[in-house]
């Protein structure tokens, strides 16, 4: 698991408040940017935790799991935001900060609270996705959150999942919109288009993914905006 780009403390009171900020994908890094400073792009697992014992010996007390996720629940609809519960992931349950994700919730208060589900592989296919809700439970799914929990605990972190709604539990997610990501987390236009070529019947699914896109993208700024204030209000 890659973390695109590392986030630390707010832009506006970096004084006040120490917090790790993960956004694993470019789009979600560049509008973390508008609140947080950007400090490290392109880690892996390992670089990570490195990195966040330092932050830990330099007065950082939080980190957050931040960007889009997958819906599990049939009530969410693209752009509609979860703060994670607790995380749910193949060896078991951690927890998020209860008072963090409380002021959150007061916050941005039509988001929901409930578990989030981790995974290490995508799961497009809305029949896997009814099958993951059924057994975690979850609200939403990603590929970060797990990894980011566990770092957390290791580290005594207080810890957040705030994660955005990109495509609903019916939605089935094509392979060209999977394989046309980069290393990086940005979306590369001409494997894109190279892919649909070669899957056709993917298309009406990538362009129902791009129109979500836009309530996601409203989702991931209010979330944004909210993590900059809590940085400052919650006491870490």
């Amino acid at each position: 698991m890659t973390i695109t780009t590392l986030f630390q403390a707010a832009r506006t009171a970096a004084q006040t408040g120490q917090a790790i900020i993960c956004a694993a994908l470019a789009l979600e890094a560049d509008i973390a940017e508008r609140q947080f400073e950007r400090q490290i792009n392109g880690l892996d697992t390992a670089d990570l935790s490195n990195i966040i014992g330092r932050a830990v010996a330099e007065g950082c007390r939080g980190i957050v799991s931040y960007g889009l996720a997958g819906g599990l629940c049939s009530d969410l609809r693209a752009g509609d935001i979860v703060v994670g519960s607790e995380i749910v992931g193949s060896d078991g349950r951690i927890p998020t900060d209860d008072f963090w994700s409380a002021w959150l919730l007061s916050a941005i208060p039509r988001a929901v609270y409930g578990p989030i589900a981790g995974v290490d592989i995508p799961i497009g296919a809305s029949a896997a996705r009814y099958e993951l809700r059924l057994r975690s439970r979850a609200l939403a799914v990603d590929m970060e959150s797990h990894v980011i929990a566990r770092l957390a605990a290791a580290h005594a972190l207080r810890f957040i999942a705030l994660r955005v709604v990109i495509d609903g539990a019916g939605r089935n997610i094509p392979a060209a919109a999977l394989g046309c990501l980069s290393g990086a987390g940005e979306i590369c236009g001409w494997r894109l288009a190279r892919l649909l070529l070669g899957r056709p019947s993917d298309t009406i699914d990538v362009i129902r993914l791009g129109a979500d896109w836009w309530p996601a993208r409203k989702g991931l700024l209010s979330c944004a905006e909210a993590l900059g204030a809590s940085v400052r209000e919650v006491g870490l």
